[in-house]
C-alpha cells in the first residue's frame, strides 16, 4: 500500500502559476477595456476559467500520474476522435475550423491534444528497450543500438504525426509546430541521440522547396511579410509593424496600464491573444516584460526540479515534455512580437486570452505536481528497521507499469532508453527511518561485502527480534526484497 507524500507538494509552482494568470488578467483588462464598463465579458470569462484551472491543477495532483499513463491508449483514441470531429462538424471562426460547439461552449480539441501527446509519448519512450536481445542479434547481426534508436524515434513520430496532420488541416500551423516540439522535448529527456534529433530537425530545412509547396497560401504570405513587412504595410506586414512600434514605444517603464496609444486606439490587432506581449511592452515597458520572463524562469525551474526528483522514467519524460511544451510556446510568442519569428497563432502561456489553452496548461501543471507528490510516496505496510539505500529497501512491483519492459522491477522503474538512468542507478538515496521507542538497530553484513551482497537488518524491540534480509542490487540490476 502507498500513500502520497504531500510534504513534497510544490507551493512555489502553484503560486507562480497563479501569479502568471493574475498578470495576464491585468493585461487582458487593459487590452479589452470598454468605456463605462468595470470588466469586459472576456475578462470575466478568463478569470472564471483561471479559478477553475487552479481547482483542476490541485485535483490532478491527487491522481497518481502512473494511473494516467496506463490509460494513454484510451486518451490517444479520444484525441483522434475529437480531431476528426473538428474536421467533420467543427465551428468556423475567423476562417479556421478549430472548435467544437458543446452546449454553446466552444472547445478547442487541439489544445487538449498537446497534453495527451505528451502523455502518450512519455509512456511509449518509458516502455522501450533499446538493447537488442541475444536472439535478435543472432537473427540479424546488423542489429545495433543506433538502429534501435532510429526505429524508436520513427515510431514516436508516427504516434504524433496523425495529430499534427489533422491540426494542420484546420488550419493551425502554430499548434502543429507545438506538437512537433513536444516530440523533440520528450525524446530529448528520454535520451535520444543528438545525431537523430538534429537529423530529424534538418529534414524540413533540406526539403524546404517541397514544404513550401505544401504550405497554405496564408502561411507563405506570413513568411514573406516577415522577411519584408514594409512591402505590404497595410496588409500582411501590418501586425508585425504595429507590434514593433508598441514594444519600442514602451521604454523602460511603459506608458501605464490603459494608456498605450497603440493598444487603446486599436492600432494593434488581436491584442488580447497573439500580440498580448506587445501590449505588455507598450504599457509596462521593458521592466514589465522582464518581470514576466522572471515568472517564466521560476516556472521552468520548478518543472526541471520535478524532473530531477522523479524516480521513474515515465514521470521524468512526462514532466520534460510539459516543460518543453510551455517553453516553446513562450519563446515563439515573444519572438514573434519583437520581430524575430514570423507570425503564428501560438498563445502566450497563462497570459493570452483563451479558455482551452489555460485549462490545458493548468492540467499540465497538475500532472507535474502529481509526479512530485506521488513519485516520492512510500510504503507504510512495513516499517523499515535499518538505514539502507531507499531504492534497495522498497519492494519490487511497487512502481510497476504494465507497459514497461522490466515490469517486475520495483524502484526505480528505469528503461534502458534513458539518458538519466546511469546517474540515478548509481546514486545511493538513504531514507532515515525513525526507530520505535526502546528499539535499537543492529545491521550486520552477511555474505559479500560489496555491492550485490546481502545486508541482514535486525531490529530489537523489547525482547523480540525481527530480521529483514534486503538485497542490495548492483548498478543496473534487478531489485528483490
Amino acid at each position: 500500500m502507498q500513500r502520497p507524500s504531500w510534504r513534497n507538494f510544490d507551493p512555489i509552482l502553484l503560486a507562480v502559476s497563479i501569479l502568471l494568470v493574475g498578470y495576464g488578467l491585468l493585461v487582458i483588462a487593459s487590452a479589452t477595456r470598454v468605456v463605462d464598463v468595470f470588466a469586459s465579458p472576456a475578462l470575466i470569462r478568463q478569470a472564471t476559467i483561471g479559478v477553475f484551472g487552479v481547482v483542476v491543477m490541485i485535483g490532478l495532483s491527487f491522481v497518481d500520474y502512473r494511473a494516467i499513463g496506463q490509460i494513454a491508449p484510451v486518451l490517444y483514441l479520444f484525441m483522434m476522435v475529437t480531431l476528426v470531429l473538428v474536421q467533420l462538424a467543427g465551428t468556423l471562426v475567423a476562417g479556421a475550423q478549430r472548435w467544437l460547439d458543446v452546449a454553446g461552449v466552444l472547445i478547442q480539441p487541439s489544445e487538449l491534444a498537446k497534453l495527451i501527446s505528451v502523455i502518450c509519448l512519455a509512456r511509449f519512450f518509458a516502455g522501450r528497450t533499446i538493447e537488442p536481445t541475444p536472439n535478435e542479434v543472432r537473427a540479424n547481426p546488423a542489429t545495433g543500438t543506433f538502429a534501435e534508436h532510429i526505429r524508436t524515434n520513427l515510431v514516436a513520430l508516427a504516434i504524433v504525426a496523425p495529430a499534427v496532420v489533422f491540426v494542420y488541416l484546420q488550419p493551425d500551423l502554430g499548434t502543429s509546430l507545438v506538437l512537433i516540439s513536444i516530440y523533440f522535448s520528450v525524446a530529448y529527456f528520454a535520451g535520444a541521440p543528438y545525431a537523430i534529433l538534429g537529423g530529424l530537425a534538418s529534414v524540413p530545412l533540406l526539403g524546404f522547396p517541397v514544404v513550401w509547396q505544401v504550405m497554405k497560401p496564408y502561411m507563405r504570405r506570413r513568411i514573406t511579410s516577415f522577411l519584408s513587412p514594409d512591402r505590404d504595410p497595410l496588409g500582411e506586414g501590418y501586425n508585425l509593424i504595429q507590434a514593433r512600434i508598441s514594444v519600442g514605444s514602451g521604454g523602460w517603464w511603459g506608458r501605464g496600464l490603459g494608456n498605450g496609444t497603440q493598444t487603446q486606439l486599436n492600432f494593434l490587432r488581436v491584442q488580447h491573444t497573439d500580440f498580448i506581449f506587445a501590449v505588455i511592452g507598450e504599457e509596462l515597458g521593458f521592466m514589465g516584460g522582464l518581470g514576466l520572463l522572471m515568472l517564466y524562469g521560476i516556472l521552468f525551474w520548478r518543472c526541471l526540479r520535478a524532473v530531477q526528483v522523479s524516480r521513474d522514467a515515465f514521470g521524468r519524460y512526462l514532466v520534460g515534455g510539459i516543460t518543453g511544451m510551455i517553453l516553446f510556446q513562450a519563446f515563439v510568442n515573444i519572438a514573434m512580437n519583437i520581430g524575430l519569428l514570423p507570425v503564428t497563432g501560438i498563445p502566450l502561456p497563462f497570459i493570452s486570452l483563451g479558455g482551452s489553452s489555460l485549462l490545458t496548461l493548468f492540467a499540465s501543471l497538475g500532472l507535474v505536481q502529481s509526479v512530485v507528490v506521488h513519485s516520492q510516496s512510500r510504503r507504510y505496510d512495513a516499517k523499515p528497521s535499518v538505514e539502507v539505500p531507499a531504492r534497495s529497501r522498497l519492494r519490487a512491483g511497487r512502481f510497476a507499469l504494465p507497459f514497461l519492459p522490466d515490469a517486475d522491477v520495483g524502484f526505480p522503474a528505469v528503461s534502458r532508453y534513458d539518458r538519466m538512468a546511469e546517474p540515478i542507478a548509481g546514486r545511493e538515496e538513504t531514507v532515515r527511518a525513525r526507530p520505535a521507542v526502546g528499539s535499537r538497530r543492529l545491521p550486520a553484513p552477511v555474505g559479500g561485502g560489496g555491492t550485490g551482497g546481502r545486508v541482514q537488518a535486525v531490529s530489537m524491540i523489547g525482547n523480540s527480534a525481527v530480521a529483514d534480509a534486503v538485497q542490495v542490487p548492483q548498478s543496473g540490476g534487478r531489485i528483490s526484497g
